[in-house]
């Protein structure tokens, strides 16, 4: 104990504990979100500290026999200025390829500025249109999947968010689009509709739709909460729920009807029976992905890769 003390009262010690104290105090005090985003910062920092005491302790459990004990190596690698240096090199390269494998968690948790800042729109709109939502992060996991093509984007949850071409317009975090044909005729449009189909969203227009991040994120709950529901008896409802939200409802129900009628697929379930049972278009549409590539990428990307992170954030 007395050496535990004495430790403390060491100047590194201090400077650590005391600076990490003094860092976290001013960062809530000049944190412009109440300090949220200070909390969401500080949970990465504790990834990364656990994806490295992860590290250390999976180094020690798989060198748990006597051979390998570190003291007695070291002991005989110092012996020579050679040996210690190649041993200072094995044990750095066994603990990066272990942190490698840990790390991911550690920035898992890594947030876009703009979620930091619309997050909790998103989260009142959720908690307004669809309080019962069983998996709110998977909302914010969306928004990153249609907005951000970096996290570091400009476009990345930003409510200006533009993708116009020729003949097709895509308009902020959920990317609200609408189409020509090839005579300028209108083919669809999203944003139109959905100010008809739902009365919160009366007041949205193209003329203000990059100035309203409050109806971006609330369409985007609406919708989320459309394309789910025809599926709210199967296991798969959100993994459903999103494959309809990026290819259409109608398109889901084929799949899972196909899926149905082939032996050992489970129509209730997404990955690995309906998700291998594509009846989208295979031809190349944007590069090399089809149709088909693209709405199973979605899903994928939302549930599995995107949607841990906005757990903290939006609850899971």
């Amino acid at each position: 104990m007395k050496d535990f003390l004495r430790g403390l009262r060491r100047h590194r010690a201090l400077f650590l504990f005391g600076g990490a104290i003094i860092a976290a105090l001013l960062s809530f005090e000049s944190d412009p979100d109440g300090g949220l985003s200070t909390l969401l910062g500080g949970l990465a920092v504790l990834q990364g500290v656990w994806a490295v005491g992860a590290s250390h302790w999976a180094r020690k459990a798989l060198m748990d026999y006597p051979e390998a004990d570190m003291r007695s190596l070291f002991r005989k690698a110092g012996q020579s200025p050679t040996g210690a240096g190649l041993a200072l090199i094995a044990v750095a390269v066994m603990f990066v390829g272990l942190l490698v494998v840990f790390a991911p968690r550690a920035h898992a948790g890594e947030l876009p500025p703009g979620a930091l800042k619309y997050g909790t729109v998103l989260k009142a709109e959720q908690m307004r249109y669809w309080p019962g939502h069983p998996d709110p992060a998977i909302l914010g996991a969306l928004v990153e999947q249609e907005s951000c093509v970096s996290l570091k984007s400009s476009r990345c949850w930003n409510p200006a968010a533009k993708l116009k071409t020729d003949r097709e317009e895509g308009a902020g975090m959920g990317q609200v689009t609408r189409a020509y044909r090839a005579d300028g005729s209108l083919r669809f449009d999203t944003l139109a509709d959905l100010s008809k189909r739902y009365a919160p969203l009366a007041d949205w227009s193209w003329g203000n739709v990059y100035q309203r991040p409050d109806l971006q994120l609330r369409a985007v709950v609406l919708l989320s909460k459309e394309s789910a529901m025809p599926f709210r008896a199967a296991p798969a409802m959100l993994e459903f729920g999103d494959a309809g939200y990026n290819g259409g409802i109608g398109g889901v129900q084929k799949e899972r009807r196909a899926c149905q009628m082939t032996r050992g697929c489970d129509a209730g379930r997404w990955f690995g029976h309906v998700e291998a049972h594509c009846l989208k278009s295979r031809q190349p549409l944007y590069g090399s992905r089809s149709a088909c590539d693209i709405n199973r990428e979605h899903v994928t990307n939302v549930i599995q890769v995107r949607r841990s992170k906005y757990v903290p954030l939006l609850g899971g």
